[in-house]
């Protein structure tokens, strides 16, 4: 029977082996929290369009900043830093055009990642 483990040692390597995996689950969790926002907005955008198309007569969508506000709206339910500049909407008679620009950072102990996404959803007004 090996004493190592009864007297509270640690192999160097199983200790290098978990620090890797904290740093790579710190590195995932920054990481995968930017891109599963990225993923729930751009659904959240279809969705907006969608809407929009579906309401040709502006009951729900009045004009083009109340859809911007919904826009808006849902970035903040998703973290999102966007301003009033990275939105633009094209309401013509035919359709529905939605593009937002998303500009950021991961900031990393010793790294920063800049990210910029662009999400465009165009949909065809239905009367």
């Amino acid at each position: 029977m090996r004493k190592n483990s009864l007297s509270g040692k640690i192999n160097v390597g199983c200790l290098i082996i978990i620090i890797i995996l904290i740093a790579g689950g710190y590195v995932g969790f920054k990481f995968g929290k930017v891109y599963l926002a990225k993923y729930m907005f751009n659904r959240k955008i279809i969705a907006i369009a969608g809407d929009v198309s579906k309401d040709p007569h502006g009951k729900i969508f009045s004009n083009e900043r109340a859809v911007v506000e919904a826009v808006k709206k849902a970035a903040r339910e998703f973290s999102v830093d966007i301003t009033h500049d990275d939105i633009l909407i094209n309401l013509d008679g035919k359709s529905v055009n939605i593009n937002v620009t998303w500009e950021g950072d991961i900031v990393i102990p010793k790294y920063t990642h800049h990210f910029v996404f662009q999400f465009e959803s165009k949909r065809k007004i239905v009367y």
